[in-house]
């Protein structure tokens, strides 16, 4: 195999622990595929935004999405970029969130959002590494304030 096609395929492959450690509420292991520090946008619908330190990622993930029952996160149609010792992946993302406690109907407790999404990646003695993460929203079905929702919930 070319070395850069084992490379896309590496990349590729973490993108999807990425969001199956993210589905399956495994924080450690999301941590592991973070540099020390990443680089955030989330186009408004996370909480973080710029050059967050990992451990404070994480645990800003685990307090968000931790609350939340049932996610998951569908990856599609990955592009991949090597130079050296970066990787880019581009890909479209589907997302649907789940909580009950936020209401009687799907209107209250879903929100789906789709969106395009960029990782960068960095080569470390450690294998590639999430070192940016750049979303673009597209289009959300179900509850927009989902995000806002969680917080009241979590509040009372």
């Amino acid at each position: 195999m070319d070395p850069s096609t084992l490379d896309a395929f590496d990349a590729v492959n973490v993108i999807g622990r990425y969001f199956q450690f993210c589905d399956a509420k495994d924080f450690d292991g999301m941590r592991g595929l973070w540099t020390d520090v990443v680089s955030v946008d989330y186009g408004g619908v996370f909480p973080l935004e710029g050059q967050v330190e990992a451990d404070a990622l994480k645990r800003t993930m685990s307090e968000l999405l931790g609350m939340i029952p049932l996610t998951q996160h569908m990856v599609t149609t990955p592009v991949v970029d090597v130079e050296k010792d970066s990787a880019t992946v581009r890909f479209h993302l589907e997302a649907l969130h789940h909580h009950p406690g936020l209401g009687a109907d799907t209107s209250a407790t879903d929100w789906t959002l789709y969106a395009r999404d960029v990782i960068g990646l960095r080569r470390t003695p450690h294998g590639w590494k999430v070192a940016s993460e750049t979303l673009r929203v597209v289009h959300q079905t179900g509850n927009t304030d989902f995000v806002s929702d969680l917080a009241r919930l979590a509040a009372e």
